[in-house]
């Protein structure tokens, strides 16, 4: 606002649009209108999209009549309409010269380059910490506002609702491990979310008895804020649950408690003043300058992944940037001479494609492709062998292409720098998985290679290493059709996972259980493993992941599992399964997706260790197949 305000003194006129570059977690439409009403200026907005160009046009056409300040809503979704804005402001003659235009647009290329150089540009970033948080919350919460409900709870729930916003904020900073989807909650949502706290204590007064009080109804504002307000933007289940586990946990009577905390130094102000907005803030004033991860219920360790975060991504920029076209090694070898050498050492360890109709005669032997596990085998060695020609061709090619025999076209460029930085080409990637370096990927591939040729020559392994399928889901999916098979009179859509870790280690394993399958090869990402209790229990210092023990994987008809609930009473509970265990999500990589285009598998039920499952929510604990 303040930038706009000596902006708007300095002459600038009415062709000079202000560009709002938006960030996540800060929306400066009400900073606009705020700015709009101290000059007493109406602000007509459309947010873009489709169609929605000739309300712009039309909002823009009025406004250099009347004067009025026009705002244009997310722009990147109507950049076709930004070419001919531009146009108009620089032919605009006869215009009202109190008119401007505000335009918020996330970063894009694609923006017109003359529109940009014409306007001025601003950002504003979401604040960092907890305490600047609140303090960017108190400046907007007005004396105004702490009037509006006559009841002291109202002050108090407010403050609690100010730090919720603060805390999921702040949490996106951790990654994957805070949020699987980095949601751009912004100040909007606590304007929300306050009115209607503000509404429903107002109801509950209209409705109270004369000389009393009606109780705050708790599980209805649990609902409302976690499910509608937040929950409207949240599009991945598992953030759904992360979300109801912190309202639970900070909408309830016993925050209205004077000695309640969030978190030992993060108590909820009390005492007298409280009726002051200046109380407020000399209050959050005094809140911890830096943050510990506990303050959001995650591990110590996780400001190590934040930092690793933040390390990973320079260092990637510096890479990206490092110029291509000049390079060489301390040795005196080119670019070139560095790629072909790995890329000889690569194929130095081809294992050679699989003969389909081997492959089609050692299935026949196994039991055909009549058994579950069969097809996934035969699939997986379809992908395999596609894999193993692709990375074969184009090592090949890069070979003959240095040596000037062939055309170097765009893909084979891309190998060359890739492999030159130590990444996999994108083209591998594409068809094959993720990996962080070309050395892990290769050592992935030969031992992917190498579970599906004893698998195919041996027989099914005593444990297999879930990391080297193509489709988990898949094979996952096949074991619950076994188990259903072996039992008379179950359905496959009745047959839900279930999982048991076993406390041994895959070289202890010597034969595969009577029925389902036993798996390897998994990491525990947010928490630690007690392999005596077999348990989940606090990581130790430093130590980011633990490695699963090998894990039972079968089935078991979804009416014997529901029965489970109970809660650990065995009053309650008559089924074979004890559902206060905490069901871990499953993910491929530590990029946590859902979705068709996701990384997600499954879930995993483990013991909590006599802690709450909330807890192992609140830290991010999942499983992957691959740390790396």
């Amino acid at each position: 606002s303040d930038v706009c305000s000596s902006d708007l003194d300095c002459g600038h006129g009415y062709n000079v649009p202000f560009v709002h570059l938006l960030s996540p977690g800060a929306d400066p439409t009400a900073m606009i209108e705020d700015l709009a009403k101290k000059n007493k200026k109406k602000t007509p907005s459309v947010s873009m999209g489709q169609g929605q160009e000739v309300i712009a046009r039309r909002l823009v056409g009025t406004g250099m009549l009347t004067g009025d300040w026009c705002i244009l809503q997310n722009c990147h979704l109507g950049l076709a309409y930004l070419s001919e804005l531009e146009g108009t402001l620089v032919k605009a003659e006869d215009c009202h010269e109190e008119f401007r235009v505000f335009i918020t647009v996330i970063p894009n290329p694609l923006f017109p380059i003359g529109l940009l150089q014409m306007s001025i540009k601003i950002t504003n970033e979401a604040p960092v910490g907890v305490k600047a948080g609140m303090k960017r919350n108190y400046f907007w919460v007005t004396q105004d506002l702490l009037d509006a409900i006559n009841r002291a709870e109202w002050r108090h729930i407010l403050y609690v609702m100010c730090f919720t916003h603060s805390v999921v904020i702040e949490r996106r900073k951790f990654g994957p491990i805070g949020w699987a989807i980095p949601y751009e909650f912004n100040q909007s949502d606590l304007t929300a979310c306050a009115l209607f706290l503000q509404n429903h204590m107002s109801s509950m007064e209209g409705n109270a008895p004369k000389g009393g009080q009606v109780p705050l109804q708790w599980q209805t504002v649990q609902f409302m804020i976690s499910n509608v307000q937040y929950g409207g933007k949240i599009t991945d289940d598992l953030d759904g649950n992360l979300m109801d586990t912190y309202i639970a946990a900070y909408f309830q009577q016993a925050v209205m408690d004077p000695s309640f905390t969030f978190y030992p130094g993060y108590g909820i102000p009390s005492g007298p003043g409280t009726v002051e907005i200046d109380f407020w803030r000399a209050e959050v004033e005094k809140l911890p300058e830096t943050d510990t991860p506990e303050i959001f219920g995650l591990h110590v360790n996780a400001d190590i992944t934040f930092r690793n975060k933040q390390t990973n991504e320079m260092i990637g920029t510096i890479i990206d940037t490092q110029p291509k076209a000049v390079g060489g090694g301390g040795d005196g070898l080119s670019r070139e001479d560095i790629v072909l050498a790995a890329g000889e050492d690569m194929l130095a360890k081809d294992p050679g494609d699989f003969d389909e109709n081997e492959v089609k005669d050692a299935i026949a032997k196994l039991g055909g492709l009549s058994k579950p596990h069969n097809v996934v085998l035969w699939q997986e060695i379809l992908r395999i062998n596609v894999i193993i020609k692709l990375y074969r061709i184009t090592l090949k090619n890069l070979k003959l292409a240095v040596a000037g025999t062939i055309v170097m076209g765009a893909d084979l460029i891309e190998a060359l720098d890739n492999l030159y930085d130590a990444r996999p080409p994108p083209r591998w990637v594409k068809w094959s998985w993720v990996s962080p370096t070309s050395g892990l990927w290769f050592a992935s591939f030969m031992s992917r290679v190498e579970q599906l040729k004893d698998w195919m020559t041996k027989g099914k392994p005593a444990s297999f290493w879930l990391t080297g399928f193509f489709n988990p889901n898949g094979f996952l999916t096949a074991t619950m059709q076994d188990v259903a098979r072996k039992h008379q009179g179950w359905a496959l859509d009745e047959v839900v996972m279930y999982s048991e870790p076993t406390k041994n280690d895959v070289k202890d394993v010597r034969a595969g259980p009577e029925e389902g399958v036993y798996v390897h090869g998994l990491w525990i990402d947010g928490a630690g493993w007690d392999k005596k209790r077999i348990c989940l229990v606090d990581q130790a210092p430093k130590v980011l992941f633990y490695e699963l023990p090998v894990t039972l994987i079968t089935g078991m008809q979804f009416k014997e599992k529901k029965s489970g609930w109970g809660f650990g009473d065995p009053k309650l509970t008559s089924g074979k399964v004890d559902m206060t265990k905490y069901s871990a999500p499953l993910y491929m990589y530590p990029r946590r997706l859902t979705g068709a285009l996701g990384t997600y598998i499954d879930q995993l039920d483990l013991a909590c260790g006599g802690e709450p499952p909330q807890k192992w929510c609140l830290r991010g604990v999942c499983l992957l197949c691959t740390k790396d």
